[in-house]
C-alpha cells in the first residue's frame, strides 16, 4: 500500500482558522514556533484516528478567543484528499456542539459535541468510517512509519517486541550449525531448553564446589588419626625379642636340668605373662578410642566456637553499618520536613507581579498566569518533597526492620558461642578424667593370670634346682618380654595406620574425581554461555540487517555473569538519547525506510524539527516528506 497526502484544508481546528496545502513528494512547511505546523499533523491524525500527532485522544481542538475562552458555534472542519495505490479518496470530518434547549428553559445548553464523517463526499458512521481508515492503514504501523519519533519514544520492551517480528525465530539448530563447538549441544537441546541445562549445570557445580570445599578438612580429620612409629624397625625387635625369649627359655631348660615338669611350669608362666601383656594392651587400645572421640568432640566444638565468633563480628558489622545508614535517613528526613515546611510558607512575590521595567502592576491576565505559574511551582515543588519523604520513610522502616533481624541474630551467635564453649569444657573435663593407661590390677582376669602366675613361679621355686642362675635367666626374659610388650603394643597402631591410610586414600581419590567433574561442568557452562551468545548474536545480525545505518543492542551483558534482555537503538555506537536532534531524525528515518519495505507500506512522513536536518542529511526515501521547520516567517509559508 502506497498513501499519499495530496492535499489537506483546515478550518477553525485548534489555531487555524482556514488553511488549504497542496503536497508533493517533498513539502517545507516553514514558520515560527506557534504558526500552526504541528497543529497540521494534529489535524490530519484527528481527520484519520481522532488522535493528535502524540496519540493522544483527549486534546482541545476548539479555537479560543483572547481571553483563553473557546469560540462556541464554529464548525471544525478537516478534510484532505490522499492517493492510496493511485487512487484518489476525499476524507472529511466535521465537529458541531450539540446545543440542546430543555424543556421550560430559554437557554440552549452544550450537550457536547458531534462529529460527521464522509467518505468521497458520502456521509458515513462512525463506525463505517473508522472501519475504512482501519482497512486503508492500521494505525500502529501508521504513527511507526509518518514520524521519525514514533519508534523510538517507545519502550524499550515495546521496541524490541516489533523488532523480533520482522525476522524469523533463530531456532537452537540455526545456532548449532554456525560453529562445530556446538555439535555436543544437539541431541540434548532437543528435549532441555538452554535455560533449563544452565540452571542444571549450575546447580550442580554449586553442590560439587560444596562438596570439594569439604574435603581438605575431612582428609586432614581423618589423618589426625594416624599412629607416628617406624613399624618395620618394630617388627625386627619382635622378632629380635621374640628369638632372645626363645633362648632364654632354652637356657633355662639346660641349666636347670630339672624336670620336664620345671619346664611346663616356666612354659606356663611365660604364657601367663604373654596373656597379662594382652590384656593391658586390649584395655588401651579402647582407653585410645575413647580419648580420641573426646578430643575429636573438643575440635569441633572450637572450629564451631571459632566460625561463630568470626559471624558475631561480620553482624555486628552489618548493624553498624546498618545504622549509620539509618540515621542518615533520619537527618535527611529532618531536612525534607524542614524544606516542606518552608514551601508551604512561601507566598507570591509582589515584585513578580510589576513590570521589570517600569515597576507598574502587570495586566490582570498576566498576573493570573504569574500566579498559577507560583502555585503550579510550588505545587511540584512540595510534591517532589512527600515523594522523597515516602522514599526515605519506606527507607528507615526498611533499616530498622534489617537492624532489629541482626540484632536477634547477634544473639542468636552469643547463645551459640556459650553453647559452644559448654560443649568443649565438658568435653575436656570428660578428657582430664581418663587415666593415660588402664589401671586393670583390680580385675577379676587380672588378678586370677597374676595368682595363676605365682602359684606357678612358687611350684618351680620349690623345685629349687639351680634357682640363683635360673633366677637371673627368669629376670632377664621377664625385661625382654615387658620390651616385647611394648614393641606389640606400639604394632597395633599399624593396622590403624593401614585402616586410616585407605580412608585417606578413598578421600584423595574422591577429591580428584570432584575436582574433574567441576572441570567438565564449568565446560558445559561455558560452552552453554557461548552458545547464548551466539544466538543472541546471530539474533541481532539478522534484526540489524534490515537497516542501512542505525544498530539496535538487543542484549547487554550482567556483572553477575549471563545476559538480559534490551532494545537501545544505537549509530557508530552511539546510544540514540546521545545524539543531537538532526542525527535523531536521520536515524528515525532509516527506521521508517527498514518498516517500508518490511511491511511493503508508504505514507506521508511528518519531519518537525527539520530545521535541525539538510538535503545532505535526509536520506533517500520512497515514501512522500513533509519537512516542518522553524524559521522566522510571522506566517506559515509552504514550498514544493
Amino acid at each position: 500500500m502506497n498513501l499519499r497526502l495530496k492535499k489537506i484544508s483546515i478550518e477553525n481546528f485548534k489555531g487555524i482558522t482556514q488553511l488549504v496545502i497542496d503536497f508533493h513528494n517533498r513539502t517545507t512547511i516553514s514558520g515560527q514556533n506557534a504558526t500552526g505546523k504541528t497543529t497540521i499533523m494534529d489535524a490530519f491524525t484527528w481527520l484519520l484516528f481522532n488522535k493528535d500527532s502524540e496519540g493522544k485522544s483527549d486534546f482541545n481542538i476548539r479555537p479560543n478567543n483572547r481571553q483563553g475562552e473557546l469560540i462556541d458555534n464554529l464548525v471544525i472542519k478537516v478534510s484532505a484528499i490522499l492517493e492510496a495505490d493511485g487512487k484518489d479518496i476525499l476524507l472529511c470530518k466535521k465537529q458541531e456542539q450539540n446545543w440542546v434547549k430543555k424543556k421550560g428553559s430559554e437557554v440552549s445548553q452544550l450537550q457536547g459535541n458531534i462529529n460527521k464523517y464522509e467518505i468521497n463526499e458520502i456521509p458515513k458512521a462512525e463506525k463505517d468510517y473508522k472501519a475504512y481508515i482501519d482497512d486503508l492503514m492500521n494505525e500502529e504501523l501508521f504513527k511507526l512509519i509518518t514520524s521519525p519519533q514514533a519508534f523510538t519514544s517507545l519502550k524499550w520492551k515495546d521496541q524490541r517486541t516489533i523488532l523480533l517480528k520482522l525476522v524469523s525465530e533463530v531456532t537452537d539448530q540455526d545456532v548449532i550449525s554456525t560453529n562445530q563447538k556446538f555439535s555436543p549441544l544437539s541431541e540434548i537441546l532437543k528435549e532441555f531448553s538452554v535455560d533449563d541445562l544452565t540452571a542444571k549445570a549450575k546447580k550442580a557445580l554449586k553442590e560439587l564446589n560444596n562438596r570439594q570445599a569439604e574435603l581438605p578438612a575431612r582428609i586432614d580429620e581423618a589423618s589426625k588419626g594416624l599412629v607416628q612409629a617406624d613399624f618395620a624397625e618394630c617388627e625386627n625387635q619382635k622378632a629380635d625379642l621374640e628369638k632372645q625369649i626363645n633362648d632364654l627359655t632354652e637356657q633355662e631348660s639346660n641349666a636347670s636340668k630339672a624336670s620336664e615338669a620345671l619346664t611346663q611350669i616356666n612354659n606356663a608362666i611365660m604364657q601367663k605373662q604373654f596373656n597379662l601383656g594382652d590384656l593391658k594392651r586390649k584395655a588401651n587400645e579402647k582407653l585410645m578410642d575413647q580419648r580420641r572421640e573426646i578430643q575429636r568432640r573438643i575440635d569441633d566444638a572450637g572450629y564451631s566456637f571459632s566460625d561463630t565468633i568470626r559471624e558475631y563480628e561480620k553482624t555486628e558489622r552489618e548493624i553498624k553499618q546498618k545504622q549509620e545508614l539509618l540515621e542518615s535517613n533520619r537527618s535527611y528526613r529532618e531536612v525534607l520536613l524542614k524544606n516542606h515546611k518552608e514551601v508551604q510558607a512561601m507566598q507570591v512575590n509582589e515584585d513578580t507581579l510589576c513590570c521589570p521595567m517600569c515597576k507598574q502592576m502587570l495586566p490582570p491576565e498576566q498576573r493570573e498566569t504569574k500566579q498559577e505559574e507560583f502555585k503550579s511551582n510550588k505545587q511540584k515543588s512540595l510534591s517532589d518533597i512527600v515523594k522523597n519523604g515516602k522514599q526515605v520513610a519506606a527507607n528507615i522502616e526498611a533499616f530498622e526492620k534489617e537492624i532489629s533481624i541482626l540484632k536477634e541474630k547477634l544473639e542468636t551467635c552469643k547463645a551459640n558461642k556459650v553453647e559452644q564453649n559448654k560443649r568443649k569444657t565438658a568435653a575436656m573435663e570428660e578428657l582430664a578424667k581418663l587415666p593415660q593407661q588402664v589401671e586393670i590390677s583390680g580385675s577379676l582376669e587380672y588378678q586370677t593370670i597374676s595368682a595363676e602366675i605365682e602359684k606357678l613361679e612358687k611350684q618351680a621355686q620349690e623345685m629349687g634346682t639351680g634357682s640363683g642362675y635360673l633366677n637371673q635367666l627368669r629376670q632377664k626374659k621377664q625385661d625382654l618380654v615387658t620390651q616385647l610388650d611394648r614393641v606389640k603394643s606400639t604394632l597395633t597402631g599399624k593396622e590403624n595406620n593401614e585402616r586410616v591410610q585407605t580412608r585417606v586414600s578413598e578421600l584423595q581419590q574422591e577429591q580428584r574425581t570432584t575436582s574433574q567433574l567441576i572441570a567438565d561442568q564449568e565446560k558445559e557452562l561455558f560452552l552453554l554461555e557461548e552458545f547464548t551468545k551466539a544466538k543472541m548474536d546471530l539474533l541481532s545480525s539478522r534484526i540489524n540487517s534490515k537497516f542501512k545505518l542505525v544498530n539496535f543492542r538487543l542484549f547487554e551483558n550482567q556483572i553477575n555473569g549471563g545476559y538480559k534482555e534490551t532494545c537501545e537503538c544505537m549509530v557508530n555506537g552511539v546510544p540514540f538519547s546521545s545524539l543531537n536532534a538532526g542525527h535523531r531524525v536521520v536515524a528515525g528515518l532509516d527506521i521508517i525506510t527498514a518498516l517500508q519495505e518490511i511491511y511493503g507500506v508508504t505514507a506521508p512522513i511528518f519531519i518537525d524539527n527539520a530545521e535541525s536536518v539538510n538535503d545532505f542529511n535526509i536520506p533517500d526515501m520512497e515514501g512522500q516528506l513533509i519537512l516542518l521547520k522553524v524559521s522566522e516567517n510571522s506566517t506559515l509559508e509552504v514550498e514544493a
